[in-house]
């Protein structure tokens, strides 16, 4: 029934969405009709359509409604025939379907990586559907002028976007790691539009709340993400050709997704009460951005402390509170005058200890 359910949403939203998505424009490279394993970690099987499973092994070639289902600390990696990426994560099930940049995850984790194109791309869970065409914010309509020059028109970008759907709790997230339009829409019609380093949830069919990531923390934890944070040139070279060319396109929009990210933190940062400069971590203001990792199957467990903001400094002494007063003891009356309890003026004089108490009413009657 549930399987039913999914191939149901997924043939409704096929034919709503597409007409959104269809362009003139199509062109023939941007069709999705292969896919190639270049890359496998542990246990992998290949499921082609209508036939029985076996295990995969480098240089298959997927055909659309082919899948990869990968066992657990396992992962498969695939390119496509236009150039777009699939890192499937442990325990996934993953397949294309025929046509524009159209995918299907049933359960598990997937990086999505596109090249920029005229289409945009389609993941599908049984949870709800994300539709992603990178393109920057448009800019602010000016009236023609023969003296201007014509607006050039806006180039797309690259597309990067992790997916992952779990099964057990119907639940479906969305981390979005370029900038862009990376639309969300839940099943009962809810969307909401991410930029690299914000992040959603769809459980139970229903949209969360945004919110925010830390994209430098995730890229130094995240093994499905390595080759697109800074610092890991070097792992991009190890790969063929074909591969390190999509990466690098990619990772000038992964890195620009970053960039914007450290400003726009930076600029919630301000300096201490003394005015002298200081770190980000202690005078930063946050939003517990490293929470939606923590349930991400395919990073580290690294944990982070909490961030404090700084103790001001005092302004004044603290005041002391009243000292208990101390039981005084009577000296003695000999030489005193017993009619007016004055000292006398011979005699022994009184022996005893003079004790001083401090209170804040001093000199006053």
């Amino acid at each position: 029934m549930a399987q039913l359910k999914f191939f149901r949403w997924s043939l409704m939203a096929s034919s709503l969405f597409g007409m959104a998505w269809a362009t003139p424009l199509l062109a023939q490279p941007d069709l999705l009709t292969r896919a190639e394993v270049y890359k496998l970690v542990n246990i992998v099987q290949l499921l082609p359509n209508n036939q029985s499973p076996r295990p995969a092994k480098l240089s298959d070639t997927l055909a659309p409604l082919d899948a990869i289902k990968t066992a657990t600390r396992s992962r498969a990696e695939l390119l496509f025939n236009e150039g777009s990426l699939a890192r499937v994560g442990a325990n996934a099930i993953f397949r294309f379907i025929p046509g524009t940049r159209s995918f299907q995850l049933r359960n598990g984790t997937a990086l999505i990586l596109s090249l920029p194109g005229k289409v945009g791309t389609r993941v599908e869970t049984p949870g709800g559907q994300v539709l992603a065409q990178a393109l920057p914010p448009s800019p602010s309509p000016s009236p023609p002028s023969p003296t201007l020059p014509a607006t050039p028109p806006i180039q797309p970008l690259s597309l990067a976007m992790i997916v992952r759907f779990d099964a057990a709790s119907n639940t479906t997230n969305v981390f979005a790691l370029t900038n862009g339009s990376i639309t969300v829409f839940d099943l009962k019609g809810g969307q909401v539009v991410l930029n690299g380093g914000q992040t959603v949830s769809i459980v139970n069919g229903v949209l969360g709340p945004v919110q925010t990531f830390d994209l430098k923390t995730f890229y130094q934890t995240s093994n499905l993400a390595i080759g697109l944070g800074p610092g890991q040139e070097a792992t991009v070279l190890q790969e063929s050709p074909p591969v390190q060319q999509t990466l690098k396109t990619i990772r000038m929009d992964t890195l620009a997704a970053l960039d914007a990210q450290s400003r726009w933190l930076e600029g919630l940062c301000t300096l201490n009460g003394r005015g002298s400069g200081s770190t980000l971590a202690a005078n930063c203001i946050t939003t517990d951005a490293d929470d939606p990792l923590r349930d991400f199957q395919n990073r580290r467990e690294v944990t982070t402390p909490p961030r404090q903001l700084p103790t001001p400094p005092p302004t004044q002494p603290p005041i002391n509170t009243q000292p208990t007063v101390p039981v005084v003891t009577t000296p003695p009356n000999a030489g005193n005058n017993p009619a007016t309890g004055t000292p006398a003026t011979g005699g022994n004089q009184p022996t005893g200890t003079v004790i001083l108490i401090q209170g804040g009413n001093q000199g006053k009657p």
